[in-house]
């Protein structure tokens, strides 16, 4: 018992400090990914995630009569999906665990959204302070991957959705090409010249960012499954029913630039009716 308790701690000890070294790292990247999303807010991106997020959520049917759909944000960065649902008129809670992320988030939401619909809360998103059968709609983009627990992380958004409420999540195979060198190597030819994104040059990570990131990625286990398909069997395991995967999103909602250098990691949706 008393070896079980104590290796029981250390693990415990080891998240914690994985933890911290995560949200030391968004808290570093704060200013060039709240830069990045002021790209897509400006170029034709904008409108291509609104049509997405509308079909995807399908928000004329969301929320009660005469009431704006209740949307969860979740890891929601410097706000760029706060900032495209609070102006479809949903009520929009946006949580993030990264101070600086949360910083940006109001000071872009306020320049860009509607703040008198978004509230900010500070929280690990996979251990959320909100009471269940909340939201109509529990909504993330380029998280699950940071995930130490994953099908722990989607039991607790499907708490904390409606019955009949809607789980989406868009995400990528971003660091699969750290456990397959043939794909690093195909990687690394399509990334050799990052000028393609049409990125502005304060937008980007640097390269010891870069490194540290996928320092973190190895230590995670979504790094070494095969999603969309792992997410869709995790989310119908613990009783999520219209699972269903859309690999071909990308397609809609990235530049050309971005499809040729990331075409080995191309980003897809879940989505997951409680």
């Amino acid at each position: 018992m008393e070896v079980a308790m104590r290796r029981t701690s250390q693990r415990a000890c080891r998240d914690e400090a994985f933890k911290a070294h995560v949200i030391e790292y968004w808290n570093e990247r704060a200013t060039t990914y709240s830069n990045g999303i002021w790209d897509e807010l400006e170029g034709a991106q904008h409108h291509a995630w609104i049509d997405v997020l509308h079909n995807k959520l399908a928000l004329d049917f969301l929320g009660a009569e005469g009431e704006a759909p209740k949307v969860l944000d979740l890891g929601c960065g410097p706000g760029f999906f706060s900032i495209l649902l609070s102006a479809m008129g949903c009520t929009v809670h946006a949580v993030d665990e990264s101070e600086q992320m949360l910083r940006h988030a109001q000071e872009n939401v306020a320049r860009a959204g509607r703040p008198e619909r978004v509230a900010f809360i500070r929280s690990d998103v996979s251990s959320l302070p909100l009471p269940s059968d909340t939201y109509d709609a529990v909504v993330l983009r380029n998280v699950t991957w940071l995930m130490r627990d994953p099908v722990a992380a989607y039991r607790e958004w499907q708490r904390v959705l409606k019955p009949g409420g809607k789980l989406v999540v868009f995400d990528a195979n971003w660091y699969t090409y750290l456990a397959d060198a043939a794909l690093d190597e195909l990687r690394r030819s399509h990334q050799e010249d990052r000028a393609v994104l049409g990125w502005s040059e304060n937008a980007f990570a640097s390269a010891k960012q870069e490194d540290r990131c996928e320092a973190l990625a190895a230590q995670l286990p979504l790094t070494y499954e095969n999603r969309p398909a792992w997410d869709v069997e995790a989310l119908s395991s613990i009783g999520f029913k219209s699972v269903a995967a859309d690999e071909e999103v990308w397609r809609s909602v990235w530049t050309k630039g971005e499809q040729a250098f990331y075409a080995t990691s191309p980003l897809f949706s879940v989505e997951a009716v409680k």
